[in-house]
């Protein structure tokens, strides 16, 4: 999974940490258990006040998959046990036009330009290109060695000096005159060059922005989180983070010499593995986040790689066993109905504010501006009681990475409305007409036959089919085979 590759790309000088202890043995500490009981409390909290939300979003599901949940009971003579996906036709349709949205031009929909008043770089310059200049258009015009441009060599709006070098082919020495000659601001003669740094500038940083992006598979983590969007009503997304990513490479002799760079990394956050703080209403309100992983023994193993992360501590989770217990939404969602244990590991990981106090009990060097602070902004891991990282926030300024985003905003609520809860009302009358329908159709289409046994010849078969003959009792009164036809109202 994408999270287990997430690495942070801080400094020890720049963010304080819990450090590893030498032995197993000195991991026996009293305070190491008081913070992870603060982290299963503040995990514990936040799933309690979460669950009416768990059972909308199960309820969603099972709209979008087609299943009948436990309170639609049949009856023995309903027939029919139809379900009309109208919900997953909708949901679909919605996350289509989200995704058309934001991939409009086939880009992460991010994009980067300048303020209104730039700061550190001029919004605009220019340069004075009139015939009359000792140095300037005399130069470019010479370059070209014609006395005036041709059309395909015209200045174009929106040239720098960059693109007149490359049309010059090199001559920079011969711009260094024109460019001495640089003036702030926009140019207000007919004569004049002007092109704007900022702009240049922002451009240029969108582009690289676009690459790393797009190297970090960042378009598939958006996706994920607008299809839980339409679904649930809330996409979340993680992140920025630096990763340490490995680029195949073989040098000249065969061998393989992979290229190691850091590169920014975003992730997507399934909705039933988020719990942030239940008394706030947008992720600006929020005092903390709980995401709950679920690793297998090698992503635990994989943690010691990660910086400051507790190799001890890593060890003494694994020593203690699988330790994911599943919820009951997962055993819904999963339809099973053996045991609740899987052979993976709980980790929660928390993002919040943690007493100052609770802090100074685990050695933790606090920055000396943040000495006065009641609380602090922290990362912690915790697994099987045990403590598998404490470091300060490495984001400066501190803030809780990560972004919810409703698709309808609910009042009052964290999460918001996605298109299944809205279809909720729609799909249970679709279903309930159409399971009506068929059985109608059912009970119209066969004929309900009434026999009078006592004016037919003992010992026939009583089966019915065309060109069937019954023999009847000679003087036998009245008619003895009957047939009742049920009105079709399906329509």
């Amino acid at each position: 999974m994408a999270e287990d590759e997430l690495d942070y790309n801080i400094e020890s000088d720049e963010s304080s940490f819990i450090e590893d202890k030498k032995s197993i043995e000195d991991e026996l500490d009293s305070s190491v258990g008081r913070i992870a009981n603060f982290v299963e409390g503040r995990f514990s909290k936040a799933e309690d006040a979460r669950q009416n939300d768990e059972t909308r979003w199960l309820q969603s599901y099972r709209n979008y998959r087609g299943l009948y949940g436990p309170d639609v009971q049949f009856t023995d003579t309903e027939r029919s046990r139809v379900f009309v996906k109208v919900t997953k036709t909708k949901t679909l349709a919605a996350y289509g036009q989200v995704v058309e949205v934001l991939f409009g031009n086939n880009k992460f929909p991010l994009s980067v330009d300048p303020t209104t008043l730039p700061e550190g770089v001029a919004e605009s310059v220019h340069f004075n290109a009139d015939p009359n200049a000792e140095q300037g258009m005399d130069e470019i015009k010479k370059a070209f060695n014609k006395p005036t441009f041709s059309p395909e060599n015209e200045l174009q709006p929106g040239d720098t000096l960059e693109t007149i070098r490359d049309r010059l082919g090199g001559l920079e020495d011969k711009l260094s005159p024109v460019e001495e000659k640089l003036i702030e601001g926009p140019g207000t003669t007919s004569t004049s060059i002007t092109f704007h740094p900022a702009m240049i500038a922002a451009k240029k940083m969108q582009k690289k922005i676009h690459d790393q992006l797009e190297e970090s598979g960042a378009n598939k983590q958006l996706r994920l989180a607008a299809f839980e969007l339409a679904l649930f009503g809330t996409g979340i997304m993680k992140g920025p983070f630096a990763v340490s990513k490995e680029y195949a490479n073989w040098d000249d002799d065969g061998e393989y010499n992979p290229t190691i760079k850091t590169v920014p990394s975003t992730s997507n956050v399934s909705i039933w593995n988020f719990y942030p703080d239940p008394d706030a209403a947008n992720m600006d309100e929020a005092e903390y986040v709980v995401e709950r992983h679920k690793m297998s023994r090698s992503q635990m193993r994989a943690l010691k790689d990660r910086p400051f992360f507790r190799k001890n501590a890593i060890d003494m989770s694994l020593s203690m066993g699988e330790s994911y217990t599943k919820k009951w939404w997962e055993q819904t969602m999963e339809e099973s109905e053996h045991g609740s244990q899987a052979e993976r590991y709980e980790v929660l990981e928390f993002w919040g504010f943690v007493d100052r106090e609770i802090l100074e009990e685990h050695d933790i060097d606090i920055p000396k501006e943040l000495k006065d602070a009641e609380q602090l902004n922290v990362n912690i891991w915790i697994c099987n009681n045990e403590v598998l990282r404490l470091v300060m926030n490495p984001f400066k300024p501190s803030y809780i990475p990560y972004y919810a985003v409703p698709y309808e905003v609910s009042p009052y609520s964290f999460f918001g409305v996605g298109i299944a809860e809205n279809m909720d009302d729609t799909q249970t009358l679709m279903n309930g007409f159409m399971r009506m329908a068929i059985d109608n159709a059912a009970l119209s289409g066969n004929l309900i036959i009434e026999v009078d046994e006592t004016n037919l010849v003992p010992g026939q078969d009583l089966s019915v089919y065309p060109g069937k003959t019954f023999r009847r009792q000679g003087g036998a009164p009245g008619q003895s085979i009957f047939g009742t036809k049920f009105p079709k109202v399906a329509q």
